[in-house]
């Protein structure tokens, strides 16, 4: 699924881009333990690495795959985090997790929901009045599910070239709303399904409004802190990041890494984190220790869609994949320079987290195929 914007990027942030280096060859900057089982067979980690090694081979920087079997949790990295210096990808680093920021968001609305401090058959202007008003637009047909679910019928406002025309613009989410709004909607909301940003700006909106809070604050005190997320932030305007991080490339826009405000992204696609906080995040959230049973069947109600070409249920703000072994839960996100593939078990024992720092092959059949190959492998294999 195309997460984040990563098909909309301007010629303006071309002009900015940096120009990228030769990438090292993959053997070169693999970092995997990939001892072979007794008796001659593969180990799971020279599987996943075998994979890892083919995206970057496929054209991928830098990739990196965490798998967890029960206890035992493994890191496999192929190619480099910067092109520049040729610094090898290190699972430890900084990474934009694009829209799996949702589900965070999805997780802070169903605990006010379980807190009674909102209901998801709340509308939209039962907490923004007047917002959702425009072009046969309307907020008073709206429910929070529905903005959750992907099923309010809005536009996504990110194909709109005003959204990248200047990259580092400080963005509010109410401009952001105006865009989308300015097209009249899909369809009645609830009566059928698209993927839109829009839907999870406005979440986060009203989790400002029930709470009185700034979303960053919810987001630290509801989960990061109570998880130990130590690597995980909310930045809203900084495009910077605040430790060590893995450079994010967009085809011939170079490095992007640093040029573009997250406050076009926002609850959206706004998290910045790395592969172990974000395998914490959903273990903790798809084995009921964020959720209580009734929000988590809110959460888990789902239905079959196909977008991009990725086919999956959908839920609120969390979606269920289908593989040899059964289902992973989680979801996948983009932002530019970023791609990120989260999958766990419901109880929690398989996890994979794949992510992978070029933004050029949405549509690529290669590539994806690998990347498929690759996510059957770290979460079956």
């Amino acid at each position: 699924m195309a997460r984040m914007m990563v098909r909309v990027l301007s010629t303006a942030l071309a002009g900015a881009a940096l120009t990228a280096a030769a990438v090292p060859a993959a053997s070169a900057a693999s970092a995997a333990s990939a001892a072979a089982r007794p008796g001659g067979g593969k180990g799971l980690d020279a599987k996943v690495q075998e994979r890892a090694d083919k995206l970057v081979a496929d054209g991928a920087p830098g990739v990196i795959v965490m798998t967890r079997r029960g206890g035992r949790v493994a890191h496999v990295t192929a190619g480099v985090s910067d092109k520049a210096t040729g610094a090898p990808a290190d699972a430890r680093l900084l990474f934009r997790v694009g829209s799996v920021t949702k589900t965070f968001t999805s997780t802070v609305v169903l605990q006010l929901a379980a807190e009674h401090r909102l209901s998801l058959d709340d509308t939209v202007d039962r907490w923004l009045p007047g917002l959702v008003h425009a072009n046969g637009n309307d907020g008073s047909r709206i429910t929070i599910r529905q903005l959750l679910a992907q099923t309010s019928g809005l536009n996504d406002y990110t194909p709109d070239p005003r959204v990248m025309a200047d990259p580092s613009r400080t963005w509010r989410p109410a401009e952001l709303i105006a865009i989308a709004t300015e097209k009249p909607p899909l369809y009645a909301p609830g009566t059928s399904w698209n993927y839109s940003n829009t839907n999870y700006i406005l979440a986060g909106m009203i989790i400002e409004k029930a709470t009185g809070h700034p979303v960053g604050t919810e987001f630290q005190r509801r989960i990061f802190t109570p998880l130990g997320l130590r690597h995980t932030s909310y930045p809203t305007t900084d495009p910077g990041f605040p430790g060590p991080y893995v450079h994010g490339y967009y085809a011939d826009y170079g490095d992007v890494s640093t040029q573009i405000s997250p406050s076009s992204s926002r609850t959206a696609g706004g998290i910045v984190s790395t592969v172990d906080d974000v395998a914490r995040f959903h273990r903790a959230l798809f084995t009921g220790r964020l959720l209580p049973a009734k929000q988590m069947r809110e959460m888990r109600t789902v239905r079959p869609v196909n977008d991009d070409g990725v086919v999956e249920d959908y839920g609120l703000g969390a979606a269920r994949i289908r593989f040899s072994c059964g289902y992973g839960w989680g979801h996948d996100g983009g932002f530019p320079g970023y791609r990120t593939w989260t999958y766990t078990s419901a109880d929690g024992r398989r996890q994979a987290i794949i992510t992978y720092n070029e933004s050029k092959f949405e549509y690529d059949k290669t590539f994806r195929a690998d990347l498929a190959k690759a996510a059957e492998t770290a979460f079956c294999g």
